[in-house]
């Protein structure tokens, strides 16, 4: 498979999970992130991929609403502030997790998780 190929394999929203999955192992962190964001990619494979090395990818789970609402949770400590910030806007997150991102430390985290209309 190619990289072209994978890469439209990754973002067709209609994938099948376990195609996912196995995207998911892929060396090239842009198919990677495009699996995370994916609809399809099923919890346990988003649960992996939360801890992934590169910020985008954490982002892309972060945002997605299948996340599972245990590693949204996580997500709140996460080291990158943009995977905080897009963590406030998931309509997944519980409202506890929204709540301790209007507690975080960088003025633009607070000030989304307030703009969710959440809390």
């Amino acid at each position: 498979m190619e990289k072209g190929s994978k890469w439209d394999i990754a973002n067709d929203p209609d994938t099948a999970a376990d195609m996912l999955n196995e995207l998911s192992n892929n060396p090239d962190w842009m198919i990677r992130s495009a699996v995370a964001k994916n609809r399809n990619t099923p919890p346990e494979t988003l649960r992996k991929l939360a801890k992934d090395r590169e910020w985008s990818i954490r982002n892309n789970v972060a945002s997605n609403p299948n996340t599972p609402v245990d590693i949204l949770d996580e997500l709140t400590d996460d080291s990158d502030s943009l995977v905080r910030t897009n963590l406030g806007k998931n309509p997944s997150a519980k409202i506890e997790t929204v709540i301790k991102l209007t507690e975080d430390k960088v003025w633009g985290i607070r000030k989304n998780a307030v703009e969710s209309g959440r809390v």
